[in-house]
């Protein structure tokens, strides 16, 4: 789609683009999502925690996401390596492995090992935005 804009629509959506990246706002139109729900294998239809929500955004909200994504992915840099979630090329098994080498490798040791597993539900709904944004400028 769009790649058989014209040169004109183009050159309007880097002026679009640039705009956003200067002013630090993203329009509310570039937000709005397509909203599908998955159902969970095994789960209750009845209940909505057993439906997983897929977003699908518009091809221009998606375009500029690319966009941004090379200049913050340097931040994720601050985040601890043994930190998995939503991170590029982390997955839970790695993560699994890592658990199971860091107890095996303290048992050969003949050391103590104690380790702490928080599941919170919907976490990033639920953090501080402004506070959040805060700490992470530069």
């Amino acid at each position: 789609m769009l790649k058989e804009l014209p040169q004109k629509g183009i050159v309007m959506l880097t002026y679009l683009f640039n705009a956003i990246l200067r002013l630090q706002y993203w329009p509310k139109q570039l937000k709005i999502a397509e909203i599908i729900l998955i159902p969970k294998p095994g789960k209750n239809s009845n209940h909505v925690s057993s439906y997983r929500p897929i977003s699908i955004l518009s091809t221009i909200s998606k375009l500029l996401e690319k966009l941004i994504l090379p200049k913050t992915d340097p931040l994720l840099d601050a985040i601890p390596q043994h930190q998995f979630g939503f991170r590029h090329s982390h997955l839970t098994i790695q993560q699994c492995h890592r658990v199971v080498h860091e107890i095996n490798k303290t048992f050969e040791d003949k050391k103590y090992c104690f380790s702490v597993f928080l599941n919170i539900s919907q976490a990033f709904d639920r953090v501080w935005h402004d506070g959040l944004l805060y700490k992470i400028k530069l």
